[in-house]
């Protein structure tokens, strides 16, 4: 499973060992961490479930927040790869997100993109939303499609809310 992670910009060296050593405690024996073509977003291959890693980096941050990060400043799940296209982004959106949806859950976008300057966000989201046939929540979804643009490739995710582990966010 993956995971996109932040880090400030020039700080590879840094994030890298500090993403394995948090994996690794969390029970991953041989975690890849490589960079990506945008400077600040890494992407972390783990034989962990990437929901349970983000619990588990709240729970350390609780517990341990002077020592467990400094560098690794935002986890996000990925669900899904595909090229950097609007097309496959659909495809991918309209064959495995949409339908995971339920009818009483309101849902929410969020795009994020970094070295793709194609489309404005609000036109990659509107060809995006198209055929989600759910009740829109911007404020407080029950469920987020998450797409983040990453140069070539996208990773696209659906998320609940405390999904996502950021040092920027309050953590409940």
């Amino acid at each position: 499973m993956d995971l996109l992670v932040s880090y400030s910009w020039n700080r590879f060296y840094l994030a890298k060992p500090e993403i394995i050593r948090i994996l690794k405690r969390f029970g991953d024996s041989n975690p890849l961490v490589g960079k990506t073509d945008v400077r600040g977003i890494a992407v972390a291959h783990t034989c962990l479930d990437n929901r349970e890693v983000i619990r588990r980096c709240r729970a350390l941050w609780k517990t341990d927040p002077q020592n467990s990060f400094e560098s690794a400043i935002k986890w996000v799940p990925v669900d899904y790869w595909c090229v950097s296209d609007l097309d496959a982004m659909k495809q991918v959106i309209d064959s495995k997100i949409k339908n995971r949806i339920e009818v009483n859950q309101t849902w929410g976008m969020k795009v994020r993109k970094r070295r793709w300057q194609q489309y404005h966000t609000i036109e990659i989201v509107e060809y995006l939303a198209t055929d989600i046939e759910r009740k829109v929540d911007l404020d407080n979804p029950d469920r987020i499609v998450s797409v983040d643009v990453v140069g070539r490739e996208t990773a696209i995710s659906l998320l609940k809310p405390d999904e996502v582990f950021s040092l920027g966010l309050p953590h409940p």
